[in-house]
């Protein structure tokens, strides 16, 4: 039995297959948002929208028929533009878990574009692989697999070979690569469940390295791949500087080993150039943002135009 939001809210209530739920402008916003408009200019849209159902007198609407209200509403305020995104979006959403993946090295930013994502998009789980290496920790002894136990510049302390010639191999990248193999058995499950369950996931971090996935995972249309760099060393420095004011996380540690850095940087974005994944050049959050956008619209696009999954349900307008 539901619950009778009516008889407690004043608010319209917003019904879909499976639920009710009191009109929310937020909620609203954030898919306005997530189509290209500006954040306030969404806030605004939704009031209106609000407004104009008060005034004609609805205690209720589905979320079909409101979403359609939005489309029309776009239209006659001349956002064509966004009003097809936000269709779009709604139709791909409500068919298909979209998993996007942010990788980059330590310090470009893959936690806080996963995060300023997941609030767009309306994607409630985002993940860091740093998060699945700890939990992988627990049930992986360190004498199995001592690169586990080490951070993603300083693995190669922990590889197994007496000596090796720099000339025919590189420790730093070595070690990377051993470190980020075991995670990725955390990362496919993870992704496995997420489809399983046919929920929307975002996962960051270093571990996320183009073609080290099985390829099942990277021809799914709806596993997004996305990578981060900083090109400016001198950048790249700041944003540690910048991480160790609002964080536990000591600046020195990563300034030590900053060079293993830079090169793991370069290492992730070879890789990604090599599997045709979308690089993007992190030195303005909100540019960074839109870019990933863009990249996940356009996907979404193939999606429409190639598939016809089940209609399913979701949280957003």
């Amino acid at each position: 039995m539901g619950i009778d939001f009516k008889s407690i809210t004043d608010k319209i209530i917003v019904s879909g297959k499976n639920y009710e739920m009191p009109f929310s402008k937020g909620l609203l916003a954030r898919s306005l948002t997530a189509a290209g408009m500006k954040p306030s200019e969404a806030y605004m849209v939704a009031k209106e929208i609000e407004k104009t159902l008060e005034d004609e007198g609805y205690e209720s609407i589905t979320k079909d028929e409101l979403r359609k209200r939005v489309y029309y509403y776009l239209l006659t305020k001349n956002y064509e533009s966004i009003a097809e995104k936000y269709l779009l979006w709604r139709r791909i959403l409500k068919k298909h878990p979209i998993i996007i993946l942010i990788g980059g090295a330590s310090g470009v930013g893959t936690s806080t574009i996963a995060f300023e994502l997941a609030s767009r998009l309306g994607i409630p789980s985002v993940i860091g692989t740093d998060s699945i290496r700890e939990v992988m920790r627990r049930s992986i002894s360190k004498d199995l697999v001592p690169m586990l136990y080490e951070s993603s510049y300083t693995a190669w302390k922990s590889l197994r070979i007496p000596s090796l010639d720099d000339n025919v191999c590189d420790k730093h990248i070595l070690g990377f690569e051993r470190h980020i193999e075991p995670v990725l058995v955390g990362i496919e499950s993870l992704i496995d469940r997420s489809l399983t369950e046919g929920l929307s996931i975002i996962i960051e971090g270093t571990h996320i390295v183009p073609g080290f996935m099985k390829e099942k995972y990277t021809s799914m249309p709806n596993i997004i791949t996305i990578i981060l760099t900083l090109s400016s060393e001198k950048m790249h420095k700041k944003r540690f500087s910048a991480r160790a004011k609002v964080s536990a996380r000591p600046m020195e540690r990563y300034l030590k080993n900053f060079e293993i850095i830079r090169k793991i940087n370069q290492y992730i974005v070879d890789r990604a150039k090599e599997n045709d994944v979308p690089i993007i050049e992190n030195v303005s959050i909100s540019q960074s943002v839109e870019k990933c956008l863009e990249i996940i619209t356009e996907r979404f696009n193939y999606l429409d135009k190639t598939e016809n999954g089940e209609n399913g349900e979701d949280d957003m307008y």
